[in-house]
């Protein structure tokens, strides 16, 4: 099964590490590798991001599960040098974006379209960093920085010490793009789902079954019975504070896949290729 490497995982991952399924192993690693081992069918089941779920078509969601928010997310978010509505229709702004994002980049090309009408140019980067920018270390080409997951936890920190030891950091405007998507359509945003081959539960749909109820219990045990252990790893991954992980693991975060969600997810597969951003 694979998993995502990242600590929005966490209260998942920690207990599925602990109490999984015996015949079940683990497969850690970022949302872009993940699915280059889907796409090469070295994995049929696990966590990935919504657009290779939805552009491959051939999964399954498992239900009750998901990487969401209903507002600001906090670890998706958007650096750019001016405010958006600072840059002509249809653009170009050029974005420095993680190799190992694909929700998030298609997510913020649909925004940037719909309420610019801007047309981005993405410049792939390992860790897109607009602290570099503050001090003057290159990247002057790049008007604005996508960064997300734990980067973008340890950037937007890093950007706030920036912006209270002088200006600089004030000169970039922050946009959180969980926030900017809820403001906008208010519907949750689903960044990643679980998912299974289904050709995997075709031929194995008793495990499909029984994995689906394991997993949807999950997120409940990782927030509550496991809570302590949880922010304390993700505390040494990222050297947050427990107060700013509290607060993202209980009010940024969403493990759920309502109505709501699959509503969510089906806008952002509309609007992905309304703009051209699925290739099926």
């Amino acid at each position: 099964m694979g998993q995502i490497d990242f600590i929005n995982c966490l209260p998942i991952t920690w207990v599925l590490q602990r109490e999984k399924p015996e015949r079940l192993s683990l497969a850690f690693g970022t949302p872009g590798a993940l699915n280059t081992l889907y796409r090469e069918k070295k994995l049929d089941l696990g966590a990935m991001s919504s657009h290779y779920f939805l552009e491959d078509g051939g999964f399954e969601l498992f239900g009750d599960i998901s990487i969401s928010s209903r507002g600001p997310v906090g670890s998706v978010l958007l650096f750019s040098r001016r405010p958006l509505a600072d840059y002509k229709s249809p653009g170009p702004i050029k974005i420095g974006v993680p190799r190992a994002s694909a929700s998030s980049v298609r997510l913020v090309h649909i925004l940037l379209a719909e309420t610019y009408g801007l047309e981005p140019r993405f410049v792939s980067m390992d860790e897109p960093d607009p602290t570099a920018a503050c001090n003057n270390i290159g990247a002057e080409a790049i008007d604005a920085f996508l960064c997300f997951g734990d980067s973008a936890l340890r950037v937007d920190k890093k950007m706030s010490e920036i912006s209270q030891n002088g200006p600089a950091g004030r000169d970039f405007t922050r946009l959180d793009l969980g926030q900017w998507w809820f403001e906008r359509y208010n519907l949750p945003m689903v960044f990643g789902v679980w998912a299974a081959r289904k050709s995997w539960i075709e031929d194995n749909p008793q495990d499909f079954a029984a994995l689906s109820g394991f997993l949807a219990a999950c997120p409940a045990l990782g927030l509550n019975r496991d809570f302590s252990a949880v922010v304390a790893e993700a505390s040494e991954r990222t050297g947050l504070s427990a107060e700013r992980l509290e607060r993202y693991y209980r009010h940024e975060l969403d493990f759920g896949l309502s109505t709501e969600h699959r509503e969510g997810l089906a806008l952002y597969q509309e609007l992905c290729k309304k703009h051209g951003l699925l290739i099926k």
